[in-house]
């Protein structure tokens, strides 16, 4: 992202995004049509997910640090969670909390070992992740109704299209897209992971689970993630485990574990 900053790599991440999502969509024998009751949600889903949530979270960590945006991100399913039992009516809200929060300091445990920084200077950047953090976390909310009458994939693409829809003003911005000849193979390379692995891989499967379980415990298996980190830096670029890395993976392996076994109301 330092190679071309934030919003080309936004802009350039969906619009590929989109454009692959609306090809599988045409090839697809039964792709079901959006209701017109439900677009004017479809249309605030992407305005969530693509110039609120990435938009704050790009610039937000142009600003701040990988670490702190990864402790803050930790913080998703606690908000997912207060916005399920307002709007979805989720039940078991502090027998859950009391699981997230051990999961949330083995993510603090993991992120400390790991040389989370304490630094004032990127407390604006933080405030952006944070505004990231409660637009996706409402764009999961939000979404599940949908998917009652639509499947994963159809909603993911038609809430990055008209997320991407409404920014493509921003390439009209004199330079905030370089020339794309300029653009170095290895940073065509990572927006290509994030347009297709990311945005066409991950979002839909996240929707999918999203469709089968509770909002608050689709969010809550994010917070392995700093897990799955350090393991693969073990394997690929010899970094040691240590014993914090161990008791951190055993305190959110706990806090997850206890949620995913709540049963609904």
């Amino acid at each position: 992202m330092s190679a071309i900053g934030p919003l080309p790599v936004a802009l350039l991440r969906f619009a590929g995004a989109s454009a692959a999502l609306l090809l599988y969509q045409g090839f697809r024998a039964r792709a079901a049509a959006l209701a017109r009751r439900d677009v004017p949600l479809i249309l605030f889903l992407g305005f969530l997910v693509v110039p609120v949530n990435q938009g704050c979270f790009l610039f937000g960590l142009s600003h701040s640090t990988p670490s702190h945006a990864a402790l803050l991100y930790a913080l998703t399913p606690v908000v997912v969670l207060l916005l399920a039992g307002r709007i979805l009516r989720e039940r078991g809200t502090w027998s859950k909390l009391a699981g997230m929060a051990v999961a949330f300091a083995g993510v603090v445990v993991i992120l400390v070992e790991r040389g989370l920084k304490r630094d004032l200077g990127v407390f604006a950047g933080d405030l952006l992740i944070l505004a990231a953090v409660f637009a996706w976390s409402l764009y999961t909310v939000l979404s599940k109704p949908l998917l009652e009458r639509h499947d994963p994939m159809t909603v993911t693409t038609w809430a990055i299209v008209s997320g991407t829809a409404l920014c493509l003003p921003a390439f009209f911005i004199p330079g905030a897209v370089p020339p794309l000849r300029s653009i170095a193979p290895a940073v065509w390379g990572g927006i290509f992971y994030l347009a297709i692995g990311t945005s066409v891989i991950a979002y839909p499967l996240w929707m999918y689970a999203l469709r089968h379980l509770e909002a608050s415990k689709v969010a809550v298996a994010t917070n392995t993630q700093p897990i799955l980190t350090a393991a693969l830096s073990w394997i690929f670029l010899r970094e040691q485990l240590t014993p914090g890395f161990f008791v951190g993976a055993a305190l959110i392996l706990a806090g997850v574990t206890w949620v995913e076994t709540r049963r609904s109301a």
